[in-house]
């Protein structure tokens, strides 16, 4: 005799047996319902039998009990429709529904009503089918399932624990009847129907890209963070040390030239820390009214470009900057970076013979302008550098901004970095980038910067150091790196303050308890015990007028800000100058320069 095998959904309620009520108080409200009811249309695709599935799983979520089944009538079902949930294993055989069963009696089937029994007793015919029997039911709701009037099966409800159904219960397994029929008659069909949902997910597509983008610029950003912070303290004594004896030695010191080669080397390898810290996006640390004009004028007189220029001699640099172009505000050192890099990389686009151009303008952007689906409404400066060199391969274009992708010889042509450093720094300026490129065509680069009104303060441009000497007035340092210490030490001597070190914030409280000074130059990032920012909320609950500013290797963070609001006077980025040191100190203690 030939068995066929039917699985049963289960999910759990009360076990095999048990009496009472199954999870009343986790049972959906009849709102609740009727939203899953409807919501189970989103889930079905195209797969049949997936779907048979997906509507006893959400029967079973929605109504509730021991187990949800399904019993086709259907005699060309050779394969069993019905998985079980919480006991994988659970095969039901064919003998468990009989054909005068309650579970699989056709005749009822004629009847379009939902089968009720709350309650299955001892002396109830029910009591003696196999299936209750066997596993202890004792409440069941079903309804006949159909497709354009014809039977096609039953779907139940089933539980251990005798329970009232609801109208609520018995409109929804109607409703989930009738999408259970629709699913089997679509699977015993013969040239099948295919139902076939298109949309357009191109915007999806280009989101997921950015934000993969986006999270591997962060990753980078973390690790280059900690690399330039521990950089830019080991550069202070490259910076610093050879300034101070720059100061002493007289003119025509043969010593001089490999000196002042020392310190600008160490400079040169502050800037490519600068340009790691630029990877972090986090925030520039100082701003100023920066005008695009004077920034590129002092690029294209700079021994940089000099250099450039006789590297490409074939290359022409054409300016075409307008004459009454807006301020910006931001850093200049950013923006003397973006010009830079961009003009190399032109240059190297080009490489043999041809043009360079870089020009400026204002622009009013309206946020009805065709095709401006991404730059906010305002005034804006636009930097454009272009080139007539070979052009991006498309597949390219999208990647020229990750850090270290080139088609250049590494080494050769650059860190890697540039236009990292580019993209990074624009949007630290709250700008905005485009690029427009075609293989073997011109490549231009735009940069969207918002303008200000505000015009710059004029800086003088000599230092000179007896301008800056002090005298009595003492200053605490307190960094957690010896040989800052003693540089800034050797530094604030020479400037004529009497200097003090401490090396953790804990030591500069016991000592601040004894000893007041005037002013604090304190690291915000020391290891271990309390960093800067902690240190200063404490050294304020002893002098609350304690005048402080802060030294780090890395750019402002959220921590430095907290500590500028709380009255934290300026901050200082690592590896710093005598002039920058000598400029903070008067500034903070109210002297004139």
């Amino acid at each position: 005799m030939e068995t066929n095998k039917m699985e049963i959904s289960v999910k759990g309620s009360c076990p095999p047996g048990a009496d009472g009520n199954s999870d009343k108080d986790k049972k959906p409200s009849a709102e609740g319902k009727s939203a899953m009811t409807g919501q189970i249309f989103h889930l079905l695709g195209t797969d049949c039998l997936k779907n048979m599935d997906i509507i006893l799983e959400q029967s079973l979520e929605i109504i509730q009990g021991f187990c949800s089944l399904y019993v086709p009538w259907e005699s060309k079902q050779k394969k069993p429709l019905i998985k079980s949930k919480l006991y994988p294993d659970l095969i039901l055989d064919r003998d468990l529904f009989p054909e005068n069963g309650i579970f699989r009696d056709t005749r009822t089937a004629s009847q379009e009503t939902n089968i009720v029994i709350p309650c299955i007793m001892p002396r109830d015919k029910a009591a003696s089918d196999p299936l209750v029997k066997k596993y202890g039911i004792k409440a069941c709701l079903g309804t006949p399932v159909f497709f354009q009037k014809k039977p096609l099966g039953f779907l139940w409800i089933l539980d251990t624990c005798a329970r009232t159904f609801t109208i609520d219960d018995n409109s929804c397994i109607q409703n989930l009847a009738a999408a259970m029929g629709l699913e089997q008659e679509r699977l015993f069909q013969e040239k099948h129907a295919v139902l076939v949902c298109m949309r357009d997910i191109s915007r999806i597509k280009e989101l997921e890209e950015k934000l993969k983008q986006a999270e591997k610029m962060e990753l980078l950003g973390i690790v280059a963070g900690g690399v330039a912070h521990d950089l830019n303290n080991i550069l202070s004594g490259l910076v610093s040390y050879p300034e101070l004896l720059l100061m002493q030695l007289e003119k025509g010191n043969p010593l001089k030239e490999a000196i002042s080669f020392m310190h600008d080397t160490g400079l040169q390898a502050a800037n490519i820390a600068q340009d790691l810290l630029a990877l972090t996006r986090r925030g520039i640390h100082q701003t100023s009214i920066v005008n695009l004009n004077k920034m590129i004028y002092e690029y294209f007189h700079s021994s940089t470009h000099l250099r450039l220029e006789k590297k490409f001699p074939g290359i022409s640099f054409i300016m075409n900057l307008e004459d009454e172009l807006l301020n910006i505000k931001g850093s200049e050192t950013h923006i003397s970076k973006i010009i830079m890099n961009l003009v190399r990389n032109a240059a190297e686009a080009v490489d043999k013979k041809g043009r360079v151009t870089i020009e400026t303008l204002n622009r009013y952007f309206h946020l009805d302008i065709p095709g401006n689906d991404e730059i906010q409404e305002g005034q804006y400066v636009i930097l454009r550098v272009s080139d007539d060199g070979e052009g991006i391969e498309e597949k390219d274009i999208n990647r020229i901004f990750e850090p270290f992708y080139t088609k250049k010889q590494m080494g050769r042509s650059g860190s890697g970095l540039g236009l990292s450093v580019v993209w990074n720094s624009v949007q630290d300026h709250q700008g905005y980038i485009k690029v427009f490129s075609e293989e073997q065509q011109d490549t231009r680069f735009e940069l969207y910067f918002p303008a200000t009104q505000d015009t710059p303060q004029k800086i003088p441009d000599d230092f000179y150091l007896d301008a800056f000497r002090e005298k009595n007035e003492t200053v605490l340092v307190i960094d957690d790196d010896e040989g800052q210490r003693k540089i800034t030490q050797e530094c604030l001597t020479m400037l004529g303050y009497t200097p003090f070190a401490v090396d953790s914030g804990k030591k500069a409280l016991a000592f601040l308890k004894t000893q007041p000074v005037d002013l604090l130059i304190l690291d915000m990032k020391m290891a271990p015990g309390i960093n800067g920012l902690e240190t200063y909320k404490k050294v304020l609950a002893i002098n609350p007028d304690q005048k402080a500013f802060i030294v780090s290797g890395l750019s402002e963070t959220r921590q430095i800000k907290e500590a500028l609001h709380l009255g934290v006077g300026q901050y200082i980025k690592k590896p710093y100058t005598v002039q920058k040191l000598a400029i903070a100190l008067k500034k903070e203690l109210g002297h004139k320069t």
